[in-house]
This record gives C-alpha cells, sequence and structure tokens, in this order.
C-alpha cells in the first residue's frame, strides 16, 4: 500500500514535469500563425491608426498566404495592407490600418490568417487600454532605455529605393537605395546598454529545447542601416548580405536572388538605432529559363 500512494503521490509530479518539457518544444514548420493587434494610435486628423503584427509559430518554416478567405479583415476590406509572407517568430508592428474618428470603439476589426490547417485571429478596437505611442513601439523593438523627449525629436529615416531591373528567378539582382535621417540621435555614438535580465531569471539553466531560436535581425549599433525583407509573394528571396546592412555615404546595396517567378513586395526597413520606418517596393519576377 505504501508503495501504491508514493507512486500515486508522485503521479501529479511527472505529469507537471512532462507539460513543463511540451511547453518547451518547438517546431521547425507545421504551427500556425498568429496575428497580432499591438494597440491603436491618434492622428493629427482625429482618425485612427490599428497596429498590427504577428507571431509564425514556426522556427524555421516561413510561410505564404495570398489576401482572401486564408489571409484578410473583416468587415473589409479583405485587402487591408497586411504582409501576405510570414517570417518566423515575433514580426511586431509592421503595417497600420486607419479607421475613421467617428469608429465605434467598442467596434471589432478581425484580421485572420489560416496557415497550416489552423485559423487565427486578432480582435482590434478603440478602447483606452489598448492606446500606444512611439515609447511602445521603440520599447518592444529593443527593450533599451530612452527618454521620451528623444523619442519625441527622433524622426525616422527615409528611405528611397532605386528602380530594379526586372529579375529572374534564380539570378541575383542588385538592389539599391538611398537613405537620408535627421541625425537624432547622433551616429557614432556609445551603444545603449540592453536591458538587464530580470533578477528571477539571473543564473538559471536554460529550459530544455529541441529546435534553436532563429537569429533575430538587430539593427548596426551607431549607424543607420537598413533591413531587406519580403513583404507579400510567393517565395522566399535571399538577401545579400542578410540582416541590416550598414549604410554607406547616404547608400545601401543588396542582391536579391528570387527562388519563384511572380509578383513580390519587397519592403526596406530603414532604422537610425531608435526609430525605423518601412519603404516597399513592388517587382514582378519572370521564369529563369
Amino acid at each position: 500500500m505504501r508503495i501504491a500512494a508514493a507512486c500515486l503521490a508522485a503521479a501529479p509530479l511527472v505529469a507537471q514535469q512532462q507539460q513543463s518539457t511540451e511547453l518547451h518544444i518547438r517546431f521547425n514548420s507545421g504551427q500556425d500563425v498568429v496575428p497580432v493587434y499591438e494597440g491603436w494610435e491618434r492622428v493629427p486628423d482625429g482618425s485612427f491608426d490599428m497596429v498590427f503584427g504577428y507571431l509564425n509559430r514556426n522556427h524555421v518554416q516561413e510561410l505564404s498566404v495570398p489576401v482572401g478567405p486564408q489571409n484578410g479583415f473583416d468587415p473589409g476590406p479583405a485587402d487591408r495592407g497586411q504582409p501576405t509572407y510570414f517570417y518566423p517568430r515575433e514580426n511586431h508592428f509592421l503595417f497600420r490600418v486607419n479607421v475613421p474618428k467617428d469608429w465605434d470603439r467598442k467596434k471589432e476589426l478581425v484580421w485572420t490568417v489560416v496557415a497550416n490547417g489552423r485559423s487565427e485571429v486578432a480582435r482590434a478596437t478603440l478602447l483606452d487600454v489598448w492606446e500606444i505611442d512611439r515609447k511602445v513601439e521603440v520599447s518592444n523593438n529593443g527593450g533599451v532605455q530612452v527618454s521620451n523627449e528623444l523619442i519625441a525629436k527622433d524622426a525616422p529615416p527615409v528611405v528611397r529605393i532605386d528602380p530594379i531591373a526586372r529579375p529572374r528567378a534564380g539570378t541575383p539582382v542588385t538592389i539599391t537605395a538611398s537613405v537620408t535621417d535627421d541625425g537624432i540621435p547622433p551616429l557614432g555614438a556609445k551603444p545603449r546598454q540592453p536591458r538587464q535580465l530580470e533578477p528571477s531569471l539571473r543564473g538559471a539553466p536554460p529550459s530544455p529545447v529541441n529546435v534553436p531560436l532563429p537569429t533575430r535581425p538587430r539593427p548596426v549599433q551607431g549607424a543607420l542601416s537598413v533591413l531587406w525583407q519580403v513583404y507579400r509573394g510567393p517565395a522566399h528571396v535571399a538577401f545579400d548580405p542578410e540582416g541590416y546592412v550598414k549604410v554607406e555615404n547616404g547608400k545601401v546595396e543588396v542582391k536579391a536572388t528570387f527562388t519563384k517567378p511572380g509578383a513580390y513586395t519587397l519592403r526596406a526597413i530603414g532604422h537610425d538605432t531608435l526609430m525605423k520606418s518601412a519603404t516597399d517596393v513592388t517587382v514582378t519576377v519572370d521564369s529563369g529559363t
């Protein structure tokens, strides 16, 4: 009886350990994409911008989900400028949907994404609890401690993409852009220290994982830099160099190799180490044969 009692007492502990391990299982592919409502911002004309991002639960798989029943908004139109190409893991503050100043504060704008057979939604409202500002975006994109005064003064860099020669799938094409900035924050300044680890996490053993975390692109410290990504398109595009590329003499250049023909929207994200802005360009890619 004592042995049986001991087994029964240990059963909840074993189940708890198994559940803890399951919570840390990471997947290369096969998981869904969760649209994320970041909050709403005030616009000078009295209207409001609803801000969205997403979480691709996969650590490797990139997904293409065209605008339509599997990637759309309700109430319509279904196309409100959302991405159709989803990179792994968290991608915050990607696009804004403007709604009029007389929008009912409780009325929902719903973004639905169906990926790998699973449907997920983000429900956006103008309730007070969802109001955000620049400080929220800066904090969520790097977690650095910056004064509100500096954030208010800074204007994000402006990226202008040069005309692109019509590419063919499988053949690298050079993409060039010019970048201007207001000089805030001063370039070449000492890099800001990252936010310290919470006391409760210091010295803790690493969590058991089965898939390494993907490398998250980081802007070049003390310089203007640009990140190139696919915003819409049927397939992966390889950028060389990858990640954020340092701006030299007001210019930045990458080589892009498209894996499939079709229509793509490429996004260039300019970063001045504090604020960022995005510029899109549409490219039609011919077959490589």
